[in-house]
């Protein structure tokens, strides 16, 4: 009886064979590479325009209460001053100070009272820092009930980190009823706070990580106006 011979792959066989598995296996882990890099850079876009949006929403409502409650809203006999906001706890005296990189002012803006708010462009995050002038910055936000800060004056909050990332040093802006700009700064004894009825919000955010695929730093733009409703009292 005859056998049969059987005959495997020959070595060039093998080695082309090899050779198609390795370039297929190659367009297979860069493409997935790929989308991993492509989705890491989508995520962290997707949280900066996040963590953008959710500060300009927070501002906006905090700044609808600027002033709120005001004079009007009290019986005169009821105040501890009728002529001086800043010495009643349950009075707002609405805007204290508005610069292009930093807004102090008076409202209940929760519900529990009326607090003294910061919102600010800094370097670093934290009491007493330094206004930033060369970006990258970091806007922050403290309140205070304004009863503890009449009781020790100069008293600041702990101030939390909003946004990081901020590459523009004017961030707000102020606006006349009639939509022409206001000029700032607006402080008290300037004249100029009581003319301001919107604060318009401008930020430019860059993403701390790079694009694997281009080398650029995603970027974010939002713009907003927060509109002015209650009457300025402290001139």
């Amino acid at each position: 009886m005859k056998t049969r011979k059987q005959r495997g792959f020959s070595l060039l066989e093998m080695v082309v064979t090899l050779a198609i598995l390795s370039i297929v296996f190659g367009v297979i882990v860069e493409g997935i590479t790929t989308m991993q890099e492509r989705n890491f850079v989508e995520t962290n876009k997707l949280d900066l325009t996040q963590e953008s949006r959710e500060f300009m929403d927070q501002i906006v409502n905090d700044l609808d209460q600027v002033g709120f409650p005001s004079v009007k809203m009290f019986d005169p006999a009821t105040l501890v001053s009728k002529t001086d906001c800043t010495q009643d706890a349950n009075l707002a005296c609405g805007f204290i100070s508005v610069t292009t990189n930093a807004i102090q002012f008076e409202g209940d803006v929760d519900g529990t009272g009326v607090s003294e708010e910061w919102i600010q462009l800094v370097n670093t995050n934290g009491p007493g820092a330094v206004a930033c002038t060369t970006p990258p910055c970091v806007i922050q936000r403290g309140t205070l009930s304004k009863a503890a800060w009449i009781a020790a004056p100069g008293t600041f909050p702990p101030f939390y980190t909003e946004v990081n990332g901020v590459m523009n040093t004017t961030v707000f802006a102020a606006y006349k009823p009639d939509g022409t700009s206001a000029t700032l700064p607006a402080v008290a004894g300037n004249g100029n706070l009581g003319s301001i009825a919107a604060i318009g919000i401008t930020l430019y955010v860059k993403s701390a990580q790079t694009d694997p695929k281009t080398g650029l730093y995603p970027t974010v733009t939002m713009v907003s106006t927060a509109k002015i409703s209650n009457i300025q009292t402290l001139q």
